[in-house]
């Protein structure tokens, strides 16, 4: 029957429990240093610019369309001309077709002393104003007359 020596102190387990909680409290008062690498946002984390792509839909005659997204491009297919941002399509427009044509289509004021006056474009509404004058949308326009000729209304 022997006894069994050691050589050291025997360690209890209450006493492995105490030093363990006594190692966790200093651990928590201090500082804990930052890792290796720099600050914390660098880690396995990337940032990505915010890009801009513009398509000047000469092809169709229309507006320029133009996206922003991390990830874009412009660019054309059978399906038309497109600019496409972060996977959202964004297509090229005709122009819008011409309004129809007006009451003035075709219209033209023969004026008393010679000459002719029309409106400027054809979708106006005009009709005679005076014995020298239409109005186009509102806005007179005179034939030429000899000074001291005044016009009828």
């Amino acid at each position: 029957m022997g006894r069994f020596l050691s050589k050291g102190p025997v360690m209890r387990p209450g006493s492995f429990l105490f030093a363990a909680v006594m190692l966790l409290t200093l651990s928590a008062c201090g500082e804990m240093p930052e890792p290796e690498g720099g600050d914390g946002q660098e880690l396995n984390q990337s940032t990505a610019a915010l890009n801009s792509c513009t398509n000047d839909c000469s092809s169709t005659g229309g507006a320029p369309v133009s996206c922003s997204g991390f990830f874009c491009s412009a660019g054309g297919n059978a399906g038309g001309s497109y600019v496409v941002c972060d996977g959202q399509f964004t297509y090229c427009q005709p122009p819008p077709p011409p309004p129809p044509p007006g009451p003035c289509a075709g219209f033209q004021f023969n004026c008393p002393y010679g000459g002719t006056v029309q409106c400027p474009s054809s979708t106006q509404t005009c009709f005679e104003y005076s014995t020298c004058s239409i109005l186009c949308d509102g806005i007179e326009r005179r034939c030429w007359t000899p000074p001291g000729v005044a016009c009828m209304y």
